[in-house]
């Protein structure tokens, strides 16, 4: 895929997911969208892509980001010094994706093994979710219902999943490995998997993650993954 193409098929998915009309997003630079999941949460959310920012706020906060809506000039200026005055940034997210042209298998050390699961593991897999952090679920999130989920085993023991969500277009990817299996190649072919079947039913190939997780970084690199987004979280602090 040429990558003006990915970068076009990219800018429409998230067009459609926030609900607006494509040209509208290809045309415009900033964007304010009241969220209602973030009502009475004082949250803020910002995408920024290569050319357009999307701001997704907390109602409660709407008379904020209306004075920026109304700037003739500059609003990014604006928008900068409001966020640096007035908002506590909470989280940072690379969202990242890889052209299928560039994709590579990966596979695991001859000692594991990479399968689909199905709910016929659902004792091997919680058994796996039960050893993992809190942390790791939330940034990882995979789960045994998920469209697709993939599993590293040694023996009969599931040692690191990666599973996807589909947003109509995008497959999201998530993938998490138990501390004691890390560095071993396990992400990577996981990962691999995973693409492969994203690449096969024709989806946005996509994958999240904090820019302080070093093993995410490392593995989407490994992978070929590109940072279109960045993603940050704040909440408001008057």
């Amino acid at each position: 895929m040429r990558e003006e193409d990915l970068k076009r098929a990219i800018l429409e998915a998230w067009s459609k997911r926030l609900g607006f009309s494509s040209d509208r997003f290809f045309l415009g630079t900033y964007f304010f969208f009241p969220d209602e999941s973030k009502r009475g949460k004082g949250g803020i959310e910002q995408l920024s892509f290569e050319r357009q920012t999307v701001i997704l706020y907390d109602p409660l906060l709407e008379d904020v980001f209306k004075s920026i809506e109304t700037q003739d000039e500059n609003p990014g200026d604006y928008l900068a010094d409001l966020i640096r005055d007035s908002f506590l940034l909470l989280k940072k997210t690379s969202i990242k994706y890889l052209n299928p042209s560039n994709y590579v298998p990966f596979y695991p050390p001859t000692e594991f093994s990479v399968r689909r699961l199905n709910q016929g593991d659902r004792t091997a897999f919680y058994r796996f979710r039960n050893q993992c952090t809190r942390e790791d679920l939330a940034e990882g999130f995979v789960e045994l219902d998920h469209v697709a989920v993939f599993g590293a085993l040694y023996e009969d023991e599931i040692v690191a999943v990666s599973s996807i969500i589909v947003w109509d277009e995008i497959a999201d990817i998530g993938i998490i490995t138990m501390p004691d299996f890390r560095e071993l190649g396990l992400g990577k072919a996981l990962g691999s998997r995973a693409s492969e079947w994203a690449v096969i039913n024709k989806k946005l190939i996509q994958y999240r993650h904090n820019v302080l997780n070093y093993g995410s970084l490392k593995v989407s690199r490994a992978l070929g993954f590109r940072e279109y987004i960045v993603d940050q979280e704040y909440s408001y602090k008057g």
